[in-house]
């Protein structure tokens, strides 16, 4: 779902005249496969997710996030060490019918990016998520699909340096574990030996 900048403009309008205390996000729905994201953008330009959402793409039900964040926990104290907060935002969104009028408004808990960078890689890394370890890959993929088009097109990205710098709190000890269990990953899906790589030839990497 694409959103105009007047578009958004209006969505915000119709939510003021409703609601002017609230806090007021425009909502696009990321198909996952098996489940879907909820994104929000706030009047600010700032983007942030579901929780219920976010709970859902990493394989749970909908009130795992709620039920893990609650109370202090082993799970809650390693993610916070991460520099995860956990602290959610309630978005307001309108909803509309099919002759575009409203018919009423939804709330939403939502989370920032960041921390659900964090948690997906948490999830990934120390808990052996396999949907977070897959969710995790795909978005590697995707980013780096950006910062090598904008290596190209003479861009800065410096955005990748500020990103290193910020999750080196990862440990080296904790990089390797996930590492080597991608590969025992790869290893149970290629059974019968070394893969072929995409000219054909024997990838001897997983040997």
């Amino acid at each position: 779902m694409e959103v105009t900048k007047n578009q958004f403009q209006n969505l915000l309008r119709m939510n003021e005249a409703a609601e002017p205390e609230a806090i007021k996000a425009v909502v696009c729905n990321i198909p996952l496969g098996e489940s879907a994201l909820d994104a929000y953008m706030l009047p600010n330009g700032e983007k942030r997710l579901g929780v219920e959402s976010v709970s859902q793409s990493l394989g749970y039900s909908q009130r795992w996030f709620y039920n893990r964040t609650k109370r202090q926990s082993k799970w809650l104290e390693g993610l916070q060490e991460k520099g995860f907060t956990g602290a959610q935002l309630e978005v307001r969104v309108l909803r509309k019918g099919e002759d575009r009028t409203i018919r009423g408004a939804s709330l939403s808990k939502t989370i920032s990016v960041r921390d659900f960078t964090k948690l997906v890689a948490y999830e990934a890394i120390l808990k052996r998520n396999k949907k977070a370890i897959t969710l995790m890959a795909a978005l590697m993929e995707t980013g780096l699909e950006r910062v090598l088009e904008d290596a190209f097109a003479g861009r800065s990205i410096i955005f990748l340096l500020e990103k290193i710098v910020h999750y080196t709190q990862w440990t080296y000890e904790e990089l390797q574990e996930v590492l080597a269990y991608n590969r025992e990953e790869v290893r149970a899906l290629y059974p019968w030996g070394a893969r072929r790589d995409l000219t054909g030839r024997r990838d001897h990497s997983l040997s």
